[in-house]
């Protein structure tokens, strides 16, 4: 009987693991591709017009890349836990100032609109998408480009 129990277990396991990977790939086939900024708010400050006209994010299966014109700003692995709500997203830099460290945010996509609310390295991740005055908050809203 034990056994059996065991058994039944191990597959309920495996198969709540199965179902959450499952929901993290469809999330992330969501987000794969390049976005154009329309909305950008960072510790309260929204960004002028023409700053965001400026921004773009290109989105891989495994990487999240923010660039102003030819500048990279952000580059970074991500990997995304489907099992929160709103699901989590933690960044980790892969070059200059930001190499292995940890952004950690949070992260929607609705259609063509993703909207992510992220904090640098070594701040607390955000539990709503706001950036007040002094969170220390990026609240960016990118529309997919079209093809």
């Amino acid at each position: 009987m034990k056994t059996l129990f065991a058994i039944a277990l191990m597959l309920f396991v495996l198969g709540a693991a199965s179902a959450q990977e499952t929901v993290s790939a469809n999330v992330t086939a969501q987000m794969t591709g390049t976005w154009s900024c329309v909305n950008a708010t960072i510790n309260g400050k929204p960004l002028s017009e023409s700053a965001l006209k400026k921004l773009r994010l290109t989105m891989t299966e495994t990487h999240y890349k923010t660039e102003r014109e030819d500048e990279v700003l952000f580059d970074s692995t991500y990997r995304l836990d489907a099992t929160k709500t709103p699901v989590q997203i933690n960044m980790v830099g892969t070059e200059g100032d930001l190499i292995g460290k940890e952004a950690q945010g949070i992260i929607a996509v609705e259609g063509d609109t993703l909207k992510i609310c992220y904090t640098m390295p070594g701040k607390p991740r955000p539990v709503s998408f706001a950036s007040a005055t002094n969170s220390e908050a990026y609240l960016i809203i990118w529309k997919r480009e079209k093809q």
